[in-house]
């Protein structure tokens, strides 16, 4: 779902700027999110003490790493984009190790940085430069989502998935209402198709995307949750060729392979670790 809304995010821009498509966005997703944890945690509730931390953590990967992601691919090309967002599982990594103590396996390690490579190759092989302030604008991107995936592992301690979703989807949709003094939204540009990107952004995207990534970080970790994030280029990749008849080139089909692999490599890793022979699993 991440991978093809880089193709609506592009149409629905055309009608909303950044900032207020990621607001309506979450606004929307916040809505759908609220009825189906009340009706799945009907007793489960917010802890006074713990709302700076799901705020902190909802502002951190909504709004901030929606600033940052935005102003870069403003300033430079996608691609070169793409190269940096796929450093994040690097970064996830270290964050993991540092502040949660938990180890990440040398070939698990060496999986992530071959998955840069394959994105790399995914985009093309090539970099189109730009303004240098875009490259940290992205590297702000990585260090917000990876702060924010740090501070949101130890809530599932305490809440279930689907509450963890709506009240940082919440948070972050409220942090962004400062940012719709300064965007106007073109109403008089809105069509049917627009209207239908929107809603896949929203629903599907901001929603259920959402809430499924806060299962996998809840049940696979942060660095495991982290390396699935450089599929999204192949993806779109995928997508831009099928819905926009786009050429495929030998480069690319390996480098998705390559990512694919990386993927799969780590996904190993981390079954082995946590899975344990039924030989080995005494009677008791």
């Amino acid at each position: 779902m991440w991978g093809i809304s880089f193709i609506s995010i592009k149409i629905a821009m055309t009608v909303f700027p950044p900032m207020s498509l990621a607001f309506y966005r979450f606004l929307l997703a916040s809505m759908i999110l609220y009825p189906i944890m009340k009706r799945i945690d009907k007793k489960e509730a917010l802890r006074k003490k713990d709302v700076p931390l799901v705020a902190l953590a909802g502002v951190l990967g909504i709004t901030v790493y929606f600033y940052f992601e935005n102003n870069g691919l403003l300033r430079i090309s996608a691609n070169d984009a793409s190269i940096i967002i796929a450093m994040l599982p690097v970064g996830a990594a270290i964050g993991e190790r540092v502040f949660l103590k938990k180890k990440l396996k040398l070939l698990s390690l060496i999986a992530i940085i071959a998955s840069v490579f394959g994105i790399y190759m995914v985009i093309g092989g090539e970099l189109r430069g730009g303004n240098p302030s875009g490259y940290w604008y992205m590297f702000g991107a990585i260090i917000s989502y990876s702060i924010y995936l740090i501070m949101t592992k130890p809530l599932f301690d305490r809440y279930s998935d689907i509450t963890v979703a709506f009240y940082q989807s919440l948070f972050g949709c409220i942090a962004f209402i400062p940012f719709l003094f300064f965007e106007t939204v073109r109403w008089d540009l809105l069509t049917t198709n627009i209207t239908l990107n929107f809603f896949f952004l929203a629903i599907l995207c901001s929603a259920v995307a959402s809430y499924f990534y806060m299962y996998a970080l809840n049940h696979l970790g942060v660095s495991i949750a982290a390396i699935f994030m450089n599929l999204i280029p192949v993806v779109t990749f995928i997508a831009s060729f099928i819905i926009f008849g786009e050429t495929m080139k030998w480069i690319q089909l390996l480098g998705a392979g390559v990512v694919i692999a990386a993927v799969s490599v780590v996904t190993r890793q981390h079954e082995a670790i946590e899975v344990i022979p039924e030989n080995q699993v005494s009677d008791s």
